[in-house]
């Protein structure tokens, strides 16, 4: 199913200046699957899981988690799963990103942070997601990021949400991203940062699965 395009509408109608075309990973004529809902996204995330091995007894630690992948996290093997998020219901843990006092150093083996940098204070997020991975784990990252490296906009101090609509693509979001500058921040932090592409999983993956043959997906290491 594609996007809606009333989102699309309404980023024109907010003055936002770049065509969906142009984000990285959005595949919006084909966003959700018709049979379990999963968005593009959610389905690249899901393919490198199933396709990638998985050490035993891995701790898994899911933040702002669509039910989808869910589902593909809890059925590997000998892991041990747990959702956070601050605002959800249903989640086992109720977190601030940016202030994780729940959990200990080195506490999980893989996490997964999907679009949700673009909303928080993403440096000190960063911090708290190395500080929690065990040496060696593992971590699934995506965000909203336009394919220019000319566009980067960050403002925290931003409340009006159509201007938020306007600079950042949603109402609450705070940045947009370059390529350039999560790849910074990303390594700043201290993880090792490996990039996914189609090359990796196969064309024809990307096909099956309506995947945007440019996305790209982020995987970091401690």
């Amino acid at each position: 199913m594609p996007i809606d395009p009333g989102y699309i509408a309404n980023l024109k109608n907010k003055g936002f200046p770049y065509p969906v075309e142009s984000f990285e990973t959005l595949n919006y004529k084909e966003y959700l699957c018709k049979s379990c809902g999963a968005n593009d996204r959610d389905r690249l995330i899901a393919l490198y899981l199933q396709t990638r091995s998985h050490s035993n007894n891995m701790k898994i630690l899911d933040f702002a988690p669509s039910p989808s992948l869910q589902s593909v996290l809890k059925s590997i093997d000998g892991s041990s799963y747990r959702s956070a998020d601050l605002y959800m219901d249903g989640v086992d843990d109720k977190v601030d990103i940016t202030n994780m006092k729940l959990y200990n150093e080195n506490s999980f083996d893989l996490f997964v942070c999907s679009h949700l940098l673009e909303h928080v204070d993403d440096i000190k997020a960063l911090k708290e997601l190395y500080r929690i991975t065990k040496r060696g784990g593992r971590g699934i990252i995506l965000t909203p990021i336009i394919d220019n490296d000319d566009v980067f906009d960050e403002d925290m101090s931003v409340t009006d949400a159509d201007e938020r609509c306007r600079r950042f693509a949603q109402d609450d979001h705070v940045r947009l991203y370059s390529k350039t500058v999560l790849l910074e921040r990303l390594s700043e932090s201290g993880f090792k940062v490996e990039q996914l592409r189609v090359w990796n999983f196969g064309i024809w993956n990307f096909i099956r699965y309506g995947i945007k043959l440019r996305s790209v997906l982020y995987v970091v290491e401690k």
